[in-house]
């Protein structure tokens, strides 16, 4: 439908004139060079700061009444104290309307870098960045939004901003334009609830960590409907099925950031940046410090087990038993620091038995560490547990993370290795 009567000025949203023209000069500095983008809050040009000699981002707010205030989102990006977001240098006012001057960024949308696949070593670089931005983000009380490939500037010495602290020269919102987190998309939650922004921010990292593994984005298909039905309630696709060359600690890491409710996600990016930097690190070390033993006759949940135990710290060796009377071999023969064993395991010694094994090999002058036993058990057998000192985990949302502390904690207590002396003499 064609609208009647005159167009709204420049200034206005609707408006298809510029409010500013290029060779313009706005606060006797800043020659305005053209257009950038426009946004519900206002339209960015990039500018020549003629006294200080750079370009920089020049953000002036539309005229409508009720258009929020720029100062938002200038504090916003000021509160990042990191490189995914940009530099605030000033606020003014111009012709009556707020603007905002900050450092002008320009790049390639991390989409576009992945038209080729990423090679290892870059992949686990930009996912590290990343969530190391995400987490300084957090520190600051703020929520990132649209987690994707279109939202995410890769600039050329590697540096990574995030749309929503871009000022609006990167883009807030991917093509669907909407957070696409299950429980946003299910409706359990709203997009711009507080409490819920920081899970809605780990599912979209493990968004675009499928994407950069594969080059495009998890559901992703040409009928939105069917987008939206894969978050909501879908299977996500695993990395280790897309990138054999990746870590497999990595891909049950992703698996836990895709968890379709909330609570089953990780704690936190700041933890979640503590297991990518062990996974990282463990490449490039020789080195083990901490022998991690995990007892559990269901497979896939002791891989599970493995794979966290080993995200846990890059100083963790971690070995898998399927039954009792393998679990005292490794026992006997590694003597583990640490030993988790799950609460119904069976067969010819059971998880009671394995622990009252374990503790008598200390006469036998080896060294057992901390037991820990996860599931439910009853009374009874807690109080034998207690007596050979088992302490007993909750199988529940709480364990990842209780189990990623005892590792980590673990691992701080060792005493450091000595490295020895040779006496020169003569």
């Amino acid at each position: 439908m064609r609208r009647s009567g005159p167009l709204p000025a420049a200034g206005y949203r609707e408006s298809p004139a510029s409010p500013l023209t290029r060779g313009q000069v706005i606060a006797s500095s800043y020659a305005i060079k053209g257009e950038i983008a426009r946004t519900d809050t206002g339209v960015v040009f990039e500018a020549h700061d003629m006294p200080l000699d750079r370009l920089v981002a020049l953000k002036l707010a539309w005229r409508d009444p009720g258009t929020p205030s720029l100062v938002i989102e200038a504090k916003r990006c000021a509160a990042v104290r990191d490189p995914c977001a940009v530099q605030v240098h000033a606020m003014g006012v111009h012709d009556g309307v707020e603007l905002a001057i900050a450092e002008r960024v320009v790049g390639t949308l991390l989409s576009e870098e992945l038209s080729r696949a990423l090679t290892p070593e870059l992949y686990m670089a930009r996912l590290k960045t990343l969530v190391a931005a995400v987490a300084r983000a957090h520190d600051a009380g703020i929520a990132v939004g649209d987690i994707s490939g279109s939202t995410v500037l890769v600039l050329p010495e590697g540096r990574l901003v995030l749309g929503r602290l871009s000022l609006s020269q990167v883009p807030a919102f991917g093509p669907h334009g909407q957070i696409l987190a299950p429980e946003v998309v299910r409706g359990d939650v709203d997009a711009a609830d507080p409490v819920a922004a920081e899970a809605i921010d780990l599912y979209g990292l493990g968004c675009v960590a499928i994407e950069m593994a594969c080059g495009a984005p998890p559901f992703s298909d040409e009928d939105p409907a069917r987008e939206l039905r894969g978050h909501a309630s879908e299977p996500p696709p695993r990395i280790a099925d897309l990138r054999e060359d990746l870590p497999g600690e990595l891909s049950d890491l992703v698996d836990w950031l895709l968890a379709k409710q909330p609570v089953a996600r990780p704690r936190s990016a700041r933890d979640v940046l503590a297991q990518i930097e062990a996974v990282v690190e463990r490449s490039g070390q020789a080195t083990r410090t901490l022998r991690v033993l995990i007892v559990d006759g269901d497979t896939a949940r002791a891989r599970w087990l493995w794979g966290l135990a080993r995200r846990a710290h890059a100083a963790t060796l971690v070995e898998i038993a399927s039954e009792g009377t393998d679990a005292a071999h490794k026992l006997n023969r590694d003597q583990p620091d640490l030993v988790f064993v799950d609460a119904s395991l069976r067969g010819a010694m059971n998880a009671l038995e394995l622990c009252m094994y374990a503790r008598g090999l200390a006469s036998w002058h080896h060294t057992v560490g901390r037991m820990y036993v996860i599931g439910h058990v009853s009374d009874a057998d807690a109080m034998l547990f207690d007596h050979v000192d088992v302490q007993v985990l909750r199988d529940d949302a709480t364990l990842p993370g209780a189990m990623l502390d005892l590792i980590r904690s673990a691992v701080a207590s060792r005493p450091p290795i000595r490295k020895s002396r040779t006496r020169v003499t003569g």
